[in-house]
């Protein structure tokens, strides 16, 4: 017996009906299955860029306390060495710096001491007995032939060492020379300041 046509046209019809519903609910799984996947996602990229931003400031605060500490090291390095330079000088405010005077390998400080005197006597017109040197040495290494080395005269009183260098002016033309002695700190500023000076002669900013 054949089946009748209207029945099977229902059956079509409500198969059809259950695949669509079918197909709905899929799409409606999988739509909600992709938004929960994109929700979670941009929570893990909220997180990880609220980590990297918490990196970031903690590195620059970081970087700010090191360039701190760095600059505060810096300033007290220069305060200690200003402060060394400072009590270098103060030790030296009593010395005198002596260039010229014959040299010898063998040179005791005392003997060192007497060509003081004699310079203080034959050059300087000043009697010896009058100013106390509480000690006298050369510096630097003895050179056969070579330049003499430099002498520094510690004195007992400054005002002494004020009145020969007053009066170092006697020494032109002896090729000997008379100085404070300073620290070469000191030293090295003086020598670029009388170059300065030097060349404000030759452009004429300085009447000599």
């Amino acid at each position: 017996m054949a089946p009748e046509k209207g029945a099977n046209s229902e059956d079509d019809h409500v198969s059809l009906s259950i695949v669509k519903e079918l197909l709905e609910l899929q799409e409606r799984n999988f739509k909600s299955f992709l938004d929960t996947i994109v929700e979670s996602t941009h929570k893990r990229m909220d997180n990880l860029i609220r980590e990297v931003q918490e990196i970031k400031d903690s590195l620059h605060f970081t970087q700010k306390e090191t360039d701190d500490t760095n600059s505060t090291l810096r300033d007290h390095e220069h305060h200690v060495k200003n402060k060394a330079d400072y009590l270098e000088n103060q030790s030296r405010r009593n010395n005198i710096l002596i260039d010229g005077v014959p040299d010898a390998w063998d040179e005791t400080w005392s003997q060192c001491e007497q060509k003081v005197e004699s310079v203080m006597k034959e050059k300087l017109n000043l009697d010896p007995m009058n100013i106390e040197i509480e000690r006298a040495h050369r510096n630097g290494r003895f050179q056969d032939g070579g330049r003499p080395r430099p002498i520094v005269a510690k004195l007992l009183r400054c005002k002494d060492r004020d009145t020969i260098i007053q009066r170092a002016k006697y020494l032109k033309g002896s090729n000997i020379y008379i100085n404070e002695d300073f620290s070469e700190k000191v030293r090295q500023k003086r020598k670029e300041l009388i170059q300065k000076m030097k060349e404000a002669r030759e452009r004429g900013d300085i009447e000599i």
